[in-house]
C-alpha cells in the first residue's frame, strides 16, 4: 500500500474530524458511530471500555446530557502502514456554544478499503477536578 503524504492525510484526518462533529451536532449518532473501524474501541475518562454498540451509546448519553458540539484540532499525524496516530485536543460545547470541556486526544486509525476510521480513541480532559466539597 502507498503511504500518503503526511499533509494528505492530516488533510483526510481533519476532513473526517470535521464531518463527526458535524454528525454529533446534528444528533446523528448513528453517523458518529458509523467513523469507527470494526473492533473499534473508545476510551473516555472515568467509565470502562467502550466497543460495539457501546461507543454509539457513549456518545448518545453525552448528547442526552447537553453536549451539543464536538470540535478536534489535530496536532499531527504519523502513518504506519494502514494504520495512522493521531494526537490533537478536543473541545466539547453546549448548544450555546459554552465550552463544557479540553483536554487532549489520542487516536489510532485504520484503513479499511479506501477509508480511514477511527479504530483506538482516547481522550482525557484537560481542566481541573473541582475542588473537594
Amino acid at each position: 500500500m502507498a503511504k500518503a503524504s503526511a499533509a494528505d492525510l492530516k488533510k483526510v484526518i481533519q476532513a473526517n474530524n470535521k464531518a463527526l462533529g458535524k454528525d454529533f451536532a446534528a444528533g446523528d449518532i448513528t453517523g458518529v458511530a458509523k467513523r469507527y473501524a470494526k473492533g473499534a474501541k473508545l476510551l473516555p475518562p472515568g467509565v470502562d471500555v467502550c466497543k460495539g454498540k457501546a461507543i454509539a451509546g457513549f456518545w448518545q448519553g453525552a448528547f442526552d446530557a447537553g453536549v451539543k458540539g464536538v470540535t478536534l484540532k489535530v496536532v499531527e499525524v504519523e502513518q504506519l502502514g494502514t494504520t495512522a496516530v493521531e494526537v490533537g485536543n478536543y473541545a466539547l460545547s453546549l448548544a450555546d456554544g459554552t465550552v463544557c470541556d479540553k483536554g487532549k486526544y489520542l487516536v489510532v486509525w485504520k484503513k479499511e478499503g479506501k477509508e480511514w476510521k477511527l479504530h483506538r480513541d482516547i481522550f482525557n480532559t484537560s481542566q481541573a477536578p473541582a475542588p473537594a466539597a
